[in-house]
């Protein structure tokens, strides 16, 4: 994996409506810089569609008024950038929302099934699970390629320093490829961070050789014996791919006791080259984050937490 002088980075997720508006994340840039976290990432704040989902989104070029305006983010971003804080944003390339008038728009950017646009999904439990909210972009189009292009150059423009890949198996690595050297010729220290939980190792190591700084971790369902994931670790030292591990995610459950985020904040920090916190972790809140129902009064009524491992993520960030 990676040698003891390389330094991991440490990512702070805020997750958007959990914390509120662009106003709000910034009382709490004080306390994420304290345990020393390197980089805050976003989930999309993008304006969604009629399902209410983050991830559903009408525009992707636009940030939705519940949070703020592109000025309120820009004087956010160089509230982060004063304080040595870089800002990463989800890219949630696959797809768009079912209902966003890109598709009347330009129907030939869709991939069609049936005469209704196609829903992306994955399998969970051995089961396809269709997500009726969306609607699959066709990358054999070069002008969806393009568009994405735009996508990406209009977050670099307003100043983040990366991008998180949603669903970044539902794109092929030469396209990847292409988009993240387009974001490379606008920003040359543009980072990329790719999510493909639940493909097949040897398919994340194509996805990362496409350009990828990092590769999401599947540290997080380890128990510790099953000899899957000292292999797939070996296979990724190898291919030189750098890790994102996570001791809860807006995807899982939270982490039942103290002992168990206890020992998946380490698992993740001894096995990954970076770890990702999502906001609520450090305070042991109980409640899975929503894409849906997630409101800012959830942070009011979790707190002041089961516990505080403020302290401790400050001393490994500090090692």
């Amino acid at each position: 994996m990676m040698g003891r002088e390389q330094k991991k980075i440490w990512i702070y997720n805020i997750f958007p409506r959990l914390l509120g508006t662009i106003k709000d994340w910034e009382s709490h840039l004080g306390r994420i810089i304290w345990m020393g976290f390197d980089i805050l990432f976003l989930n999309p704040i993008s304006p969604c569609g009629a399902s209410g989902s983050i991830y559903s989104i009408l525009n992707p070029k636009a940030i939705a008024p519940e949070y703020g305006t592109e000025e309120a983010f820009q004087r956010f971003l160089n509230l982060c950038h004063q304080q040595g804080l870089k800002v990463w944003v989800d890219l949630v390339a696959n797809h768009i929302a079912i209902d966003s008038p890109l598709i009347k728009e330009h129907p030939d950017w869709i991939v069609w099934e049936g005469g209704q646009p196609k829903n992306p999904g994955c399998v969970d439990n051995g089961q396809w699970i269709s997500w009726k909210d969306l609607a699959q972009l066709d990358f054999s189009n070069e002008s969806v390629v393009d568009y994405q292009k735009s996508v990406i150059k209009y977050w670099l423009d307003l100043g983040v320093d990366g991008f998180r890949a949603d669903y970044v198996y539902g794109i092929s690595p030469a396209i990847w490829k292409e988009l993240i050297a387009y974001g490379r010729s606008i920003l040359l220290n543009v980072q990329f961070f790719g999510e493909a939980l639940g493909c097949p190792p040897e398919q994340v190591v194509s996805i990362a050789k496409s350009g990828f700084d990092y590769m999401a971790s599947s540290i997080f369902w380890w128990d510790g014996k099953a000899e899957w994931w000292p292999q797939q670790r070996e296979l990724y030292s190898q291919e030189s791919i750098k890790l994102i591990g996570f001791p809860e995610s807006h995807d899982t459950v939270r982490c039942a006791s103290f002992e168990e985020a206890l020992l998946k904040l380490h698992r993740a920090y001894e096995q990954s080259d970076g770890i990702l916190i999502p906001a609520g972790f450090e305070f042991g809140f109980r409640r899975k984050l929503d894409v849906v129902k997630t409101t800012k009064r959830w942070w009011i009524e979790e707190l002041p937490g089961r516990w505080n491992l403020s302290e401790r993520i400050r001393q490994l960030t500090h090692s």
